[in-house]
């Protein structure tokens, strides 16, 4: 196989600026870095890969979403390990939110380097779905809270939609923005889902999450040492996809998907949020394939009938297949829940839309 040096490319991304990390006012919880194992140690029994990719951390960008500046924080891709190379952010400055997507094949061996200096706050990837040992698998504390630079070492053993995220403080971290998409393909690349598996035409990746903008003024350790910094209680306020708003999630070319009438499309949804998600697929777009969840084909592809709704929880992700017979613009409707609702019932708190567009 060929070697790969990945660097650049986003999951579509608002308006970014170099903003601050919160303002006055914030509440700044409880900190302190209890429970850390800081770390940066030499990978055990490193290889030569087929796929690189350069991480570098941020913890000073700025996203205008549905107009509002919402602090965030996230990986910046590309440059060598000291990550100061194109979009290197080495300094912790700008960013947007979600972070850059990895895409691999499978079979392949990757390695992800991370430089975690920024603001002298411990980060790490987690490759969410994946199930290397237990240096390579990102979670703090349990392995090592990274500052200063490793290099996680995988394989991409199954095809499939997946996410990686910082796994330091991980409710905090991932809220403020530190993830992004990491797509599987198989071996044959592009165009299946999975090795022998149903092929697509066009192919769509919407990360839905939802923003509290009070957890937005927190600092990286926030009850690290089990105060309470307000964690339980989360009240979202701004929705978006792939880190756009509802002010562009209708006409923006990074979300709103265009095919023709009679082609396959295929939608990777990840759910980045953590209030329940239910999505109304028009019924123009005809029945819909299930074929894969959380990185995983399904025994056999469920089809659920034309018009259906798909309830989404925290970490989730879908593989669907449409494939519309009818020409036009169709939105699709995502409607957000309060988690704390009695059991059996949900009291709808937000919504955004996109739309399928099939000429």
């Amino acid at each position: 196989m060929s070697k790969t040096r990945t660097s650049g490319g986003g999951m579509g991304g608002g308006d970014m600026g170099g903003g601050g990390m919160g303002g006055g006012g914030c509440n700044a919880g409880i900190t302190g870095n209890c429970g850390l194992h800081i770390d940066a140690p030499a990978t055990p029994n490193r290889v030569t890969p087929d796929v690189e990719f350069f991480l570098s951390t941020f913890m000073q960008g700025s996203q205008v979403i549905n107009g509002v500046e919402v602090p965030v924080w996230g990986f910046n891709m590309g440059g060598g390990i000291d990550g100061m190379g194109d979009g290197g952010g080495g300094g912790g400055m700008g960013g947007a939110m979600p972070s850059p997507p990895m895409r691999v094949r499978q079979g392949q061996i990757v390695h992800t380097h991370l430089n975690a200096m920024a603001m002298m706050a411990p980060h790490t990837v987690h490759h969410h779905g994946i199930e290397p040992d237990t240096f390579n698998d990102g979670v703090g504390h349990y392995s090592f809270d990274v500052l200063g630079e490793y290099t996680y070492q995988w394989r991409a053993s199954q095809a499939g939609t997946y996410f990686y995220h910082c796994h330091v403080n991980t409710v905090l971290h991932a809220e403020m923005g530190m993830y992004g998409a990491l797509i599987i393909d198989p071996p044959e690349g592009p165009g299946r889902v999975y090795q022998n598996g149903p092929t697509y035409d066009v192919e769509a990746i919407w990360a839905v999450d939802d923003i509290d903008m009070n957890w937005h003024c927190l600092p990286w350790d926030a009850a690290l040492c089990g105060g309470d910094a307000g964690l339980n209680n989360f009240n979202p306020e701004l929705f978006c996809i792939n880190g756009l708003g509802e002010d562009l999630t209708e006409t923006d070319a990074a979300v709103v998907v265009n095919a023709s009438v009679g082609q396959r499309v295929l939608l990777r949804y990840i759910m980045a949020g953590y209030v329940p998600q239910k999505v109304k697929f028009p019924a123009a777009l005809g029945p819909i394939q299930v074929v894969a969840e959380d990185g995983r084909p399904l025994p056999a592809v469920q089809t659920l009938p034309a018009g259906s709704e798909i309830l989404m929880t925290p970490a989730e992700r879908y593989e669907l297949i449409f494939e519309p017979q009818t020409a036009g613009s169709f939105p699709v409707e995502i409607d957000f829940f309060d988690y704390r609702a009695a059991s059996g019932s949900l009291r709808k708190i937000g919504a955004i839309r996109s739309r399928f567009n099939i000429s």
